[in-house]
């Protein structure tokens, strides 16, 4: 099918089902609102062509040329688009389920409040890419690349992460919970409102990082680096930092109710005004920390180093308020 003809077709019922138009150049054409039903387009040449609310099923648009498409609002359900590339295109609003986009390359492109379902995104490129509120529950993102991406915002409870180098990312306001970011490079990012819940970040990199009411309540932080870490009025309540390096942290009023810290090394660090009612410091090492008015209420303490913490004003065990809850919960 020529040009021509599919631009005859498209002026009638604007819906091409069951074609091969593989190769086909249709840069620049108006496809707004069209429908592609099992129709293949690999290697076509879609630059500048608006696809805004345009409707793909079942196509094939491998290694097609994307880039700078207005595909705003589109649908794309079981679409190959393996080895495209889409750079500076928008996909603001588009919804993709059961999408391939095994190495895919979206540089600077726009995902802002985009859905995507059952996705698979191995080696996809992501670089400088918007995915402001972008929603891509429990996908597996382990292999794709965000190089200075935004994902403010951003829903990936659950979804998988590691090992990833996030950062040159702005993950303000991110949701995260549950999500494996195991061995992932988050040195010098911002975390402020970032939620965190349940996350994993073992062996985790945060060094530097910086976060202003961060949740992080049950995160999994074992051998994590968090060292000179500034987190201030964050949740971490029954977060487990086990042998984590977190020297010259800070963690201004901030919650670490039960919160479990073995074998962490926590020198110089700064935990004032923080609650640490109920967290366990055994065999922690918190030399020269500042714990001016934390509350340590029940906090468990079997060899923990505090030579020369600041403790003067930081709150013990209430031994009646200890009895008191004892015999609540029995």
């Amino acid at each position: 099918m020529s040009t021509e003809q599919l631009a005859a077709t498209l002026a009638g019922e604007r819906m091409i089902a069951d074609a091969d138009l593989s190769g086909i150049d249709l840069s620049g054409q108006d496809l707004s609102a069209c429908r592609f039903r099992n129709v293949k387009l690999a290697g076509a040449n879609l630059a500048g062509a608006s696809l805004a609310d345009a409707d793909f099923e079942q196509a094939d648009l491998t290694g097609a040329n994307l880039s700078r498409v207005n595909a705003a609002g589109a649908s794309f359900a079981r679409v190959n688009l393996g080895g495209a590339i889409a750079q500076a295109a928008n996909f603001t609003t588009a919804y993709f389920a059961a999408c391939d986009f095994t190495k895919t390359a979206f540089p600077q492109s726009r995902f802002v409040r985009a859905d995507m379902h059952e996705c698979s995104f191995a080696q996809t490129d992501f670089t400088r890419a918007d995915l402001t509120r972008l929603t891509a529950m429990n996908t597996d993102f382990s292999s794709a690349i965000f190089a200075g991406a935004t994902l403010r915002n951003v829903f990936f409870a659950g979804s998988v992460l590691t090992k990833q180098d996030l950062r040159t990312c702005d993950l303000t306001m991110a949701i995260l919970n549950e999500a494996n970011l195991a061995g992932v490079d988050l040195s010098g990012v911002a975390l402020d409102r970032t939620s965190l819940m349940n996350a994993q970040l073992e062996g985790a990199t945060l060094a530097g990082v910086r976060g202003t009411y961060a949740a992080m309540i049950g995160a999994q932080f074992a051998n994590a680096d968090l060292q000179c870490a500034s987190f201030a009025m964050c949740d971490a309540s029954g977060a487990a930092f086990g042998a984590v390096r977190a020297d010259a942290s800070q963690w201004t009023q901030s919650v670490l109710h039960s919160s479990r810290w073995p074998r962490a090394s926590l020198r110089g660090a700064r935990l004032i005004e923080c609650d640490l009612s109920y967290a366990d410091l055994s065999d922690a090492d918190l030399s020269r920390a500042d714990l001016s008015n934390a509350n340590l209420h029940a906090v468990k303490q079997l060899n923990t180093r505090w030579d020369g913490a600041d403790l003067k004003t930081a709150r013990r065990t209430d031994e009646a308020l200890a009895r008191a809850e004892q015999w609540r919960a029995a």
